[in-house]
């Protein structure tokens, strides 16, 4: 890869996180306040992420879990994506659509949190808002797909990423996630 080639995707990238920032940071500050005040009376954190971010879904949990730099308590946050044999089973029933709503049937409580990273709206992501829904959870999708179909489904908070592929929204949501869980650790225990 030439150095210009290298210079314009650095250039692309920024672009995507400086346009995603300037309209979502009002979110992302309101969402991080209210997920710490979730973490400071006992709730929990469940991420859902499906296809591309799954393993963003994964990561961010870790980052909870796991002090992103300064040293603190595991915040109590799981991310919904690794459970094979399940997805195995719904699958051969032809009922995948349920993979994330039966987990979050059984591990979610009422005023948990439930952050949905995804890009296209799929029947396995709408049937698990909307079983958060249902449980009494709130609910935040990032996504770097269309952000009118989650709001069509009522998530409570939509944070879309303005990027000009999938690949690119999935850095972008990334980061986010990595923002947000900076900002809970500033909320809970004063980093900056």
């Amino acid at each position: 890869m030439s150095e210009s080639r290298i210079f314009t995707a650095y250039q692309q990238h920024n672009e995507t996180l400086e346009q995603s920032l300037a309209l979502n940071s009002d979110v992302l500050e309101q969402y991080a306040q209210s997920l710490s005040e979730s973490f400071a009376n006992g709730k929990r954190l469940i991420i859902v992420g499906s296809g591309r971010l799954a393993g963003v879904a994964s990561t961010v949990a870790n980052a909870f879990l796991f002090q992103m730099g300064e040293e603190r308590p595991s915040l109590p946050v799981v991310a919904l994506n690794q459970d094979a044999g399940l997805a195995t089973t719904l699958a051969q029933s032809a009922a995948f659509e349920q993979y994330f709503s039966c987990q979050l049937q059984a591990q979610a409580n009422a005023d948990d949190c439930v952050l949905f990273l995804d890009c296209n709206a799929s029947p396995a992501m709408v049937a698990a808002l909307q079983a958060a829904g249902e449980i009494g959870c709130s609910t935040m999708v990032m996504t770097c797909g269309d952000e009118h179909a989650w709001k069509k489904e009522n998530a409570d908070l939509v944070i879309p990423m303005m990027a000009p592929s999938h690949a690119s929204g999935v850095e972008a949501v990334l980061f986010f996630c990595q923002l947000l869980c900076r900002l809970v650790e500033s909320e809970l225990f004063g980093f900056e």
